[in-house]
């Protein structure tokens, strides 16, 4: 077990970004482990950056994470991981699904949006610790296209089981309720790829 873990979340409004922040956060007090969160928010609602802090220990007393120092980074959409990446050092997981989801200022015309090769090689030189899921068309065949952050979730802690994924589990059905099912199912084939 892990003394303290960081985790850095960086998506597109909409996409789910904080609602996996509180199902680890759940599932961390439901551990017994201290959490602490913060967000950045760039038009939650509509489209824009998003990005979540988390840090579970025993004792947390800030979400601010150092730069170069995650454990793990969830990359619910390229361009977005890549913004986030100045919190990835030589150890730290990522855990990516590849499929752009232009935001706001992409769809505009202030922002271009760069090759998906090109935001793919930055992230590599970062870490060896490089993992991309095809994480929406997952959830796709399953029918729950916004449970692809639990399949990213599946694999993130198939790698680095910093909370059991039991509480992983408990919290989804705390956060989501009814809707829970295929977010658990979602889950367990992210444990599994």
């Amino acid at each position: 077990m892990y003394s303290e873990y960081s985790i850095v979340i960086a998506g597109v409004g909409g996409q789910g970004g904080l609602t996996l922040s509180r199902v680890i956060a759940t599932a961390a007090t439901l551990s017994g482990l201290s959490i602490k969160t913060g967000e950045t928010l760039g038009m939650a609602q509509r489209g824009g950056s998003v990005q979540s802090y988390l840090k579970i220990g025993k004792i947390i007393r800030s979400p601010l994470i150092k730069k170069g120092c995650a454990d793990a980074l969830i990359g619910l959409e390229p361009l977005e991981a890549v913004r986030a990446s100045s919190y990835v050092g030589p150890h730290t997981k990522i855990v990516l699904d590849p499929n752009p989801i232009p935001t706001i200022f992409n769809l505009v015309g202030k922002e271009d949006y760069p090759s998906i090769e090109e935001l793919l090689r930055i992230l590599k030189e970062k870490t060896n610790q490089f993992y991309i899921i095809q994480a929406r068309r997952e959830a796709e065949k399953l029918n729950a296209r916004q449970s692809a952050n639990m399949i990213l979730l599946g694999k993130l802690i198939s790698l680095d089981a910093f909370l059991p994924s039991e509480k992983i589990e408990e919290a989804i059905r705390i956060v989501l309720g009814e809707k829970a099912g295929k977010a658990i199912a979602a889950f367990r084939i992210g444990m599994n790829l």
